[in-house]
């Protein structure tokens, strides 16, 4: 029988989940073939119909791509042997399109804020809770060589730090069609371009773990991202560990950082039954309790592990009941009316963040100026 082809994003629920494999095959008989594949580029295999594998990762942000090449199956989670009251319902709701669920969520993330409560205490600096905290915070402990940071290099996944700072502001900067205005660019996001060109670190050549721990390494003092980073910050070998605080932060709105993936079954799967039987396996409490034991991914998306004693007296005996605190709170502040729903997200994110991106990185003199360049204006900006 010919191999279930899987192709899964980098991180360490891969490695645990290739660890669990032979179990998987001595159980079922099916074997698979697991291949690693940069989000970029399993993006621009899928949408543009090559041959791919049979389950995918599917990322929101580019599902309304693959629905417009026909690139996957509907699912329920009914078809994994799961009841939908097992998730949490925003991961549901980013992977569903008209009452049709693509990919079961194995993946959820909210914005956060992870500060350094002792240098953010030692500078006389509260909790913050607005933006303007965020930013007066950035000036005061950049001239101690720290400061903020973010994600901020040119893929389009970064635009998601810029595009939920604006929605703290109720600005919508990528529209459902055509190009941003540079009235939405410069009020939703003018101070956070501002402040990460003047931070102690060139961040534009750093992808999201690189960023993450410029404040491991105490180069910086607090970082605008993930929910995820919490757990990441206080694991057992972390130098932050204990040090941290984490908090949502926003004005009209929480300001976001939502991520949401999950699996899904292609269009030119050869074996729908292997498929599912893969996908029901992943979400099984064998490889759930080794993610969160093994890797401290306490912020899976299913609801129903909190009712699990392995759990709770994992996050308990971990000490991380305040770094859940935080997930739970990142993940009521999510509202997904900041992100365009268009054909061509990956296209249109990438060109906004080649403007972002050179404005911070100096290439650009000015947000006004990278604007024009990219989007082909005539004259000059204030």
């Amino acid at each position: 029988m010919e191999p279930l082809r899987v192709w899964l994003k980098a991180g360490h629920t891969v490695e645990i989940i290739r660890r669990l494999l032979p179990e998987f095959r001595e159980a079922t008989g099916i074997d698979v073939a697991l291949d690693v594949v940069p989000e970029g580029v399993a993006h621009d295999a899928l949408v543009q119909g090559s041959p791919v594998a049979d389950v995918v990762t599917v990322p929101f942000w580019y599902l309304e791509e693959l629905r417009a090449a026909g690139t996957l199956l509907p699912i329920a989670a009914a078809d994994v042997g799961l009841d939908e009251s097992a998730f949490v319902p925003h991961a549901l709701a980013a992977l569903r399109r008209g009452g049709t669920l693509w990919a079961v969520p194995h993946t959820l993330t909210g914005g956060m804020l992870a500060y350094r409560q002792d240098l953010f205490e030692a500078a006389g600096l509260g909790r913050p809770q607005s933006l303007a905290d965020v930013l007066t915070a950035h000036g005061v402990l950049r001239e101690r060589g720290m400061g903020l940071v973010a994600r901020c290099n040119g893929e389009f996944s970064s635009l998601e730090t810029f595009s939920g700072w604006a929605a703290a502001k109720a600005v919508r900067l990528l529209p459902d069609a055509g190009d941003p205005t540079f009235e939405d660019l410069r009020d939703g996001v003018g101070d956070l371009v501002q402040a990460l060109a003047r931070g102690p670190q060139d961040l534009t050549g750093l992808d999201y773990a690189g960023v993450g721990n410029l404040v491991s390494d105490g180069k910086a003092s607090h970082l605008f991202d993930t929910s995820a980073w919490a757990f990441q910050f206080e694991d057992p070998g972390s130098p932050v560990r204990g040090l941290m605080g984490y908090t949502t932060v926003g004005d009209a709105r929480p300001a976001q950082f939502v991520y949401a993936e999950g699996l899904g079954i292609t269009a030119g799967c050869h074996s729908e039954e292997a498929a599912r039987q893969f996908i029901a396996w992943r979400h099984s409490e064998e490889v759930l309790r080794a993610e969160v034991v093994g890797v401290r991914r306490i912020d899976i998306p299913r609801a129903d592990l909190r009712e699990r004693d392995w759990y709770r007296d994992f996050v308990a005996g971990a000490g991380l009941e305040e770094c859940l605190r935080a997930v739970d709170e990142s993940w009521s502040g999510i509202d997904f009316r900041h992100i365009p729903l268009r054909v061509d997200f990956v296209e249109a994110a990438r060109r906004l963040m080649g403007a972002i991106s050179g404005t911070v990185s100096g290439k650009y003199a000015s947000l006004a100026l990278a604007y024009d360049v990219t989007y082909q204006q005539d004259g000059q900006r204030g």
